[in-house]
């Protein structure tokens, strides 16, 4: 059984929006995984994160121009995407930044996404919640 509701796939550029939308859904009842709440000194990031995704039952994908050039980033994606294809599971785009369609990977320009690009107060609050039901609706 899952131990966390999401994944979040992100760039550490991004680390301020994936906290404050990190802590906004876990307001909404939502076990939220990431980095920087899997990873432990001493531990192998590549270990725990793959534990992480696989004890999640769905996944977000943070996108920006920093997480579309990230390796480690791009990897998740393509456990998160296959989670979805083959198992059901969500895999919601989260838009924080522009980025240039060309630079998206296939499967996510066909998806909807959350655009969180400068948003702020009760619009936020609305994206993290429409995020939220989402993911309470594929439980």
């Amino acid at each position: 059984m899952p131990t966390y509701d999401v994944f979040v796939s992100y760039s550490h550029n991004d680390a301020d929006i994936v906290t404050d939308l990190a802590e906004r859904l876990k307001g909404h009842g939502i076990e939220v995984a990431y980095d920087k709440v899997v990873v432990r000194p001493g531990s192998i990031i590549f270990h725990e994160v793959g534990e992480a995704i696989r004890n999640s039952t769905h996944g977000l994908l943070v996108i920006s121009p920093a997480s579309m050039a990230s390796g480690p980033v791009i990897n998740e994606y393509y456990t998160l995407l296959q989670r979805s294809m083959y198992d059901g599971r969500l895999l919601i785009p989260v838009l924080v930044e522009d980025v240039k369609t060309q630079d998206l990977p296939e499967f996510v320009k066909i998806r909807f996404y959350s655009d969180l690009r400068g948003v702020t107060g009760a619009l936020f609050d609305q994206r993290v919640d429409e995020i939220a039901e989402a993911i309470r609706r594929a439980r």
